[in-house]
């Protein structure tokens, strides 16, 4: 008999997107039925900027980066994702309650987001 192996994740992820522009984030937010998502990013104040919508206890995080970061320092581009990373953790813990999350599950979490958005990037400005 085949052993099947279940879902590692022990904390429900929350759905995630990176967009790199607003035609991106307008269809992230009509895909998640979000009316009034909020403005994509102030080009001349953020390099990035984190919404979040929850909808029948589902968390979405979505990360809007500033297009000019794919000709950036690949360095600064990594901390800001990162950096936005850290602000989708600590969402995460608000939406399932959690106020004192343990340092290694905060790492490995955070590292685990940080790796998607970085590899979601790669891949969004591959030529």
């Amino acid at each position: 008999m085949k052993t099947k192996w279940l879902d590692r994740d022990t904390v429900r992820a929350p759905h995630l997107a990176l967009c790199l522009s607003e035609k991106a984030f307008d269809a992230a937010a009509r895909h998640c039925k979000v009316d009034n998502p909020g403005a994509w990013l102030d080009l001349n104040r953020h390099m990035a900027l984190l919404h979040t919508w929850e909808r029948h206890g589902d968390l979405t995080c979505v990360v809007c980066l500033h297009p000019n970061a794919s000709g950036a320092d690949p360095i600064e581009v990594a901390c800001t994702l990162v950096h936005e990373s850290a602000h989708i953790f600590q969402r995460l813990c608000d939406s399932i309650g959690e106020h004192q999350p343990g340092r290694e599950f905060e790492a490995y979490t955070i590292e685990r987001i940080a790796e998607r958005l970085m590899r979601e990037f790669v891949r969004q400005v591959k030529p």
